[in-house]
């Protein structure tokens, strides 16, 4: 039975099933009568810190009617009629600054054309290829502790001690670079901490925790080598997320009433009535 408390497991115990793959999860729900202790059924779950690993079922759904299955250490695991997708562009558009928009943009300026990675500094939720691309598969970096390729396009992941439990997440149909792709993830996800930690420490007077834990995104080891990031701004990023929505909007109605020189007004009007950010 799942149970109430926040330090407890609340999945099978990993000495009886260290390991997890959709096919398994497949077999194990439809043969070992145990798991169905674990099973939770909620259309409206969100993904949080606790999430662990997303499979999708999007094209043989389980029973015939669940599209995805969500490893919670809180919840279980959870069973629900919604994509992977549908529940990471949830996330997206309920908990990040600014939205994926943001997360683009930043990507861009710190030279990572493809991180496959939904990041918040704290937690990283990774898809094992472009998530821009269909339903997939997504693990989450913040809960692992180590990854191992595989044969045949296959991947492995083990979890953080998990009150005493370790658990294997094994992936197929995964990226050929997906090596890289975890690495550019971490550095991303890192970079935001960082870039959110400067804003919040000299612009705003807080104090930022520093974390050590044991999970891939708390190991420096992982960051691959790149330029400073301290001249990086949270507001100039976020000022220039907002100047090409704008602009994007000023082109869509220049294609929409088939009006080329629309483009440029809107741009120079767009300019024009900006607000200086002034006390007079």
């Amino acid at each position: 039975m799942i149970k109430e408390n926040n330090t407890i497991c609340n999945l099978p115990p990993s000495k009886d099933y260290p390991i997890w793959s959709e096919r398994l999860l497949r077999q194990r729900i439809a043969e070992d009568e145990k798991i169905l202790d674990y099973l939770v059924f909620d259309e409206e779950y969100c993904v949080s810190a606790s999430t662990i690993a997303l499979y999708q079922f999007q094209n043989q759904p389980l029973w015939g009617k669940f599209k995805s299955a969500i490893f919670d250490s809180k919840c279980g695991i959870v069973l629900s009629g919604r994509s992977t997708k549908s529940h990471l562009t949830s996330f997206a558009q309920k908990c990040l600054f600014a939205g994926l928009e943001f997360q683009r943009e930043f990507a861009r300026q710190i030279g990572l054309a493809g991180h496959n990675v939904i990041a918040t500094g704290r937690l990283a939720y990774f898809s094992t290829r472009s998530y821009n691309t269909s339903n997939l598969d997504w693990v989450a970096l913040h809960q692992m502790a180590d990854y191992q390729p595989l044969q045949n396009h296959m991947f492995v992941f083990k979890t953080v001690s998990i009150s005493n439990n370790k658990y294997l997440f094994a992936y197929r149909n995964c990226s050929r670079h997906l090596t890289d792709k975890i690495c550019n993830s971490l550095f991303f996800n890192h970079a935001l901490y960082v870039l959110n930690s400067n804003h919040l420490e000299q612009n705003l007077g807080w104090r930022v925790r520093k974390f050590h834990g044991k999970s891939l995104i708390d190991q420096p080891a992982n960051f691959h080598p790149h330029q400073s990031l301290a001249n990086l701004s949270l507001k100039s990023i976020m000022t220039e997320v907002q100047d090409k929505k704008h602009l994007r909007y000023g082109n869509c109605l220049a294609d929409f009433y088939e009006l080329p020189q629309m483009t440029e007004a809107h741009k120079k009007a767009y300019y024009s009535s900006k607000r200086p950010d002034s006390l007079y």
